[in-house]
């Protein structure tokens, strides 16, 4: 079922935390209800801000956020702007403002399928708000912001769908891994001494939760030379409206290293062609771990990172080493880039940030049932890839004691893995009717009624997120 609509947006509202707390200060419609700017107020600021107090701010640029969240009481959903206003006169020199444009929950894709434009009106907004010296001053830019939304949707003729549709595309030269690796991923082992070169393309369906508000459509492009140039010839189809896109290179055979990054060089021609800027990852495959070090190997890589540089400066670009013989390096890229699809990946992270500061932690992980990592945040000094590579060994040790009921209670406890002074818990949480998983590093004062004090209102910032994660 889909449906179009010219009137999607159901309300504009300006919130800043003022003397007052979290209140609305310019909303449309003006005869929205109290009780209803106020929730709107309330939620975005207070979920996005914490107990933060911004002080000695001398800066906006670093604290600005972007992210969908659910209002089920209003039945709407909402992306918010999370961003600062310098004020000398505020507590911490900032007052902390966000602006959410509202619309009804059936129609949360609209926000999916036209973030690109819509961050980019809404972030020119908040910048003209953080100048503004009256409220008369930001009723204009409210106003403006308004005819701006008005416009645009009402240009919309294309129905939407009632889920969000993403595109993933797996890339590369035949040989070059692709499709062993989302076996791998998967789990599936028995099915890579079976792998057969792809043909044309291989579609399956990705779920990171078992109810989202997307399909996930993986597409497995074969890399042998005829299926590649049919892919290029008919790139309008194939590379249209993709949402990210894994680019696979065998590291072991030199021989080919140049044809490998001539394709991904053509595969970057096309996207700038299309105007489609997907985020890539780049998997440097059979990376595998006894000869990962070797000087051939090293020189492989180094040589193929060289010329990727080169030829996608217009890109987000992040580059893996990846061998089906170190899970994690698998599990590290795809959860990777299945978070840049996320519109709240920065949200997820900046909650972490503040767990972390709550309860003492170094660091933190959020994984889900199948050990995709959700969301990570470490300070400064922390060894993140060690910290990740341990999380899915964590996970298993867990299922294992929960299975033959060695566990007393709904944690495991390692200490002296690094140091005496640090130590590693790993927990799970129940967050909605999912069972997600929290890695935390931990200083020496370990404190785990802390941790219970604080994790029932973490885990219900994460239930308004994780309503929207994709």
């Amino acid at each position: 079922m889909s449906k179009t609509k010219n009137n999607i947006i159901k309300s504009i509202v300006l919130s800043l935390f003022d003397d007052d707390g979290p209140t609305p200060k310019i909303y449309w419609p003006e005869m929205m209800d109290e009780s209803s700017r106020l929730l709107i107020a309330m939620k975005t600021i207070s979920l996005l801000m914490g107990d933060t107090v911004y002080q000695n701010g001398t800066s906006t640029e670093d604290v600005n956020y972007f992210g969908i969240l659910p209002f089920p009481d209003l039945k709407l959903n909402g992306l918010t702007y999370f961003f600062l206003i310098l004020d000398p006169t505020a507590r911490g020199n900032a007052k902390a403002a966000t602006i959410t444009v509202l619309i009804d929950e059936d129609d949360r894709v609209f926000f999916y399928e036209n973030m690109k434009y819509l961050r980019i009106i809404i972030d020119s907004a908040a910048s003209k708000v953080q100048t503004a010296k009256t409220l008369d001053e930001n009723q204009v830019i409210m106003d403006e912001l308004k005819g701006e939304l008005f416009e645009f949707t009402s240009e919309i003729k294309d129905p939407f769908s009632l889920k969000r549709q993403i595109k993933i595309l797996m890339t590369g030269l035949d040989r070059a891994g692709k499709t062993s690796f989302l076996h791998a991923v998967k789990k599936r082992y028995s099915k890579i001494i079976k792998t057969l070169p792809t043909k044309g393309v291989a579609r399956s369906e990705e779920k990171i939760f078992d109810e989202q508000n997307s399909t996930i459509s993986v597409w497995d492009l074969g890399g042998q030379k005829t299926y590649r140039e049919k892919f290029l010839e008919q790139r309008k189809v194939y590379l249209y409206n993709v949402d990210l896109l894994f680019y696979f290179i065998d590291v072991q055979d030199s021989s080919r290293i140049n044809e490998s990054v001539d394709l991904f060089s053509k595969v970057i021609d096309s996207l700038i062609e299309l105007e489609e800027f997907p985020p890539i990852v780049v998997c440097l495959n059979k990376c595998d771990p006894d000869i990962k070090k070797s000087g051939d190997i090293r020189a492989n890589i180094n040589a193929i990172i060289e010329k990727i540089n080169e030829v996608s400066k217009r890109f987000f670009i992040k580059i893996f080493e990846t061998s089906i013989f170190d899970g994690f390096s698998l599990i590290s890229a795809y959860s990777y880039g299945l978070s840049q699809l996320s519109p709240n990946r920065e949200l997820f992270e900046n909650q972490l940030k503040h767990f972390a500061k709550k309860i003492n932690s170094d660091a933190i992980l959020l994984l889900n049932e199948n050990g995709i990592i959700l969301s990570n945040f470490s300070r400064i000094g922390i060894s993140e890839k060690v910290f990740e590579i341990s999380a899915p060994h964590f996970q298993t040790l867990y299922k294992t004691f929960k299975e033959f009921k060695l566990l007393k209670q709904d944690f495991l406890i390692s200490s002296g893995i690094t140091d005496e002074s640090k130590k590693i818990i790993f927990k799970r949480i129940t967050v909605e009717k999912y069972n997600l998983y929290l890695l935390m590093f931990m200083e020496k004062d370990l404190n785990l009624d802390k941790i219970e004090k604080f994790l029932p209102k973490f885990s219900k910032n994460l239930n308004d997120l994780i309503q929207t994660y994709i």
